[in-house]
């Protein structure tokens, strides 16, 4: 429901590692050795992941941002570029081999598993290239979002250097729009097309970065002013000129594409399982984004179960107040009780703070490992609240010290809080703040596990919505609204089991899927409607991550509670959860299972 970052996890894992996933398998007894690591081993293991940084930094604009570099481009988008990439992660995949897993100790033994696995995904992606489209709302925002305001408008000019710097960056925008134009050009040829649905977002999307383009080289006079007049001239007819020759052109020509021809041509029906290749393009993307090698009928029938539950509970609290009529006519009456909204930012920002308040006294009862860096509540910037349906979990930096939950202040009148403990508890104390800051706080692990770590949808989601079950457990939830607004959060997330793999597997059209979204969850039919598309062409079974990492986390706790009975320590299962920052997750268990069985070990001895 909430996200820790604007763009959502899946588009930050499209620009930052482009084609390569996160699949997964099951360790073996041997790789679980606990003999003690040879270092040629241990540093074979480090000079190899460091390497493969240098390659993602070097085609991810992101990551260049992060790591205080210029920004070289936009990333390639062209079916070659990837080859080029695949061929590297293969020869960095065939080097690790030299490294024995059997030697390591355990904690890089994990680094080792995700960076086997990373490999082999990157890999594998390059058969599924022509699967992703890269011109819809997520995949087109994402890259502007993130890197043109950086770029565009915060680059600074002293000289010559800095004016070509910005002009040349300027060129390969119109070059990133010309390899779009290309790739989706590719994809009819191989009777892959955006579906109907789809290409108005797409091309307002499209259209968007234009003007946030056009809007962005508007250089004020006090950036120039190192600059003499014949340097000014050149810095800003090179902006006219490019902008009118190369970057307009672009877009137009893409735009044209993607007309009325192109629609008529385009298939109604959505979902990858309609395209030649479709059915096992998206089994890999649910191992890409859950981490787990699941099967999409399994996965829709557990959505349903999930969801006839949650509902069977949402009547009874019903029951409960007293009310009589239909699950829509009760939701239809909370949409319109005044009770449920904010009149002021303030009052909301009160609201998050009320509940953490409420939770802050039963934290130590339940985590021994926590981050440092302080936390706290904090209105979005006016302009990025149009974009954010809900807000995002902001983590500490330099220049703020403080996890934030940036909460969307505007048009207040729509966006209820009957759901505020649960988003609250799942944004900021104890899910994303708890695991994101404290992953960042962590000067044991490489800059690998530091950074890719942040980028498994399945735990990062699947911790913040486990963490904020803990309320449950804890008895926040005493009011009978606090329980039905959990239930509403619990059903966002489950429907998107059934919706999506409806619409990607097994055939489901839009309307049927919105029909199934608007009956089983509170959310409006505006954002059904974007929902459903970012589920069917945006990013295929991303969606699925939220629910099946919740569920997979209960589910390696209850085996642990089995197993340890009475010596089952809460604390000491979610430090070894959270402790380590985010696993793909077959191997949490794994660690998991190590951790405890240590502890339990040292108790022994003592």
């Amino acid at each position: 429901m909430g996200c820790a970052a604007n763009w959502g996890r899946g588009a930050l894992l499209t620009l930052i590692l482009l084609a390569f996933g996160c699949t997964q398998e099951t360790p073996t007894a041997t790789e679980q050795s606990e003999s003690v690591a040879e270092p040629a081993a241990e540093e074979k293991l480090l000079a190899l992941t460091d390497e493969y940084m240098v390659l993602l930094t070097e085609v991810s604009p992101y990551l260049q941002v992060l790591a205080g570099q210029k920004v070289t481009g936009l990333p390639d988008n062209t079916y070659a570029g990837t080859v080029q990439y695949t061929e590297r992660a293969q020869d960095i995949l065939q080097r690790l081999g030299e490294v024995d897993p059997d030697v390591l100790e355990h904690d890089d033994y994990l680094t080792y598993a995700m960076f086997r696995d990373m490999l082999q995904a990157a890999v594998e992606a390059q058969q599924y290239f022509w699967h992703g489209f890269n011109i819809t709302p997520y995949a087109v925002g994402s890259s502007a979002s993130m890197v043109l305001p950086v770029v565009l408008g915060t680059s600074t000019f002293e000289s010559d250097e800095d004016i070509d710097y910005y002009l040349g960056f300027l060129r390969d925008i119109a070059r990133y729009f010309s390899d779009d134009l290309t790739r989706i050009a590719g994809q009819e040829e191989r009777d892959i097309l955006l579906p109907q649905g789809a290409l108005s977002g797409a091309r307002t999307a499209i259209s968007g970065v234009g003007d946030m383009t056009r809007a962005l080289t508007v250089i004020a006079p006090e950036r120039m002013t190192a600059l003499d007049d014949t340097q000014r001239e050149r810095l800003t007819s090179g902006i006219e000129e490019i902008l009118a020759s190369e970057i307009q052109p672009a877009i137009n020509a893409l735009l044209d594409y993607i007309g009325e021809g192109y629609e008529s041509r385009a298939p109604v029906a959505v979902g990858l399982g309609q395209y030649p290749g479709g059915d096992e393009a998206y089994r890999y993307a649910i191992r890409r984004q859950t981490t787990m090698d699941l099967d999409p009928q399994e996965i829709h029938d557990q959505g349903l179960a999930y969801m006839a539950s949650l509902q069977e509970r949402m009547a009874e609290i019903r029951t409960e107040m007293g009310f009589e009529g239909t699950q829509a006519e009760f939701h239809e009456q909370m949409r319109g009780n005044p009770r449920f909204y904010a009149e002021t930012p303030e009052e909301v920002e009160e609201t998050y703070m009320a509940y953490v308040r409420k939770i802050e006294p039963l934290i130590g009862d339940y985590f021994s490992v926590m981050p440092k860096a302080p936390y706290g509540v904090k209105r979005l910037e006016p302009a990025q609240e149009p974009g954010l349906t809900f807000g995002l979990y902001q983590p500490p930096s330099p220049t703020e010290p403080v996890g934030n939950y940036r909460y969307n202040g505007s048009k207040l009148e729509s966006r209820p809080l009957i759901w505020a403990a649960a988003l609250i508890y799942h944004e900021l104390i104890p899910g994303h703040h708890f695991h994101i800051a404290l992953q960042r706080e962590r000067e044991d692990i490489s800059e690998f596990r530091r950074t890719t770590s942040l980028m498994y949808a399945a735990f990062t989601e699947g911790w913040a919505n486990y963490a904020a079950s803990l309320a449950g457990e804890m008895g926040l939830l005493d009011d009978p609204w606090d329980q039905y607004g959990w239930l509403l959060f619990d059903a966002f997330i489950t429907n998107r089991l059934v919706v999506d793999t409806g619409m990607n597997y097994l055939g489901w059209s839009l309307e049927q899927a919105r029909e199934y979204m608007l009956a089983n969850t509170f959310s409006s039919a505006e954002e059904v409607a974007t929902e459903t598309l970012r589920y069917s062409t945006d990013m295929p079974a991303q969606a699925l991550a939220y629910k099946l990492g919740f569920e997979k986390i209960r589910a390696i706790r209850k085996t642990q509670e089995e197993r340890l009975g009475d010596a089952f320590d809460i604390k000491k299962f979610h430090a070894a959860t959270v402790g380590s920052g985010g696993l793909p997750l077959p191997l949490l268990e794994l660690h998991v299972d190590w951790y405890m069985n240590e502890l339990n070990e040292s108790a022994k001895t003592d």
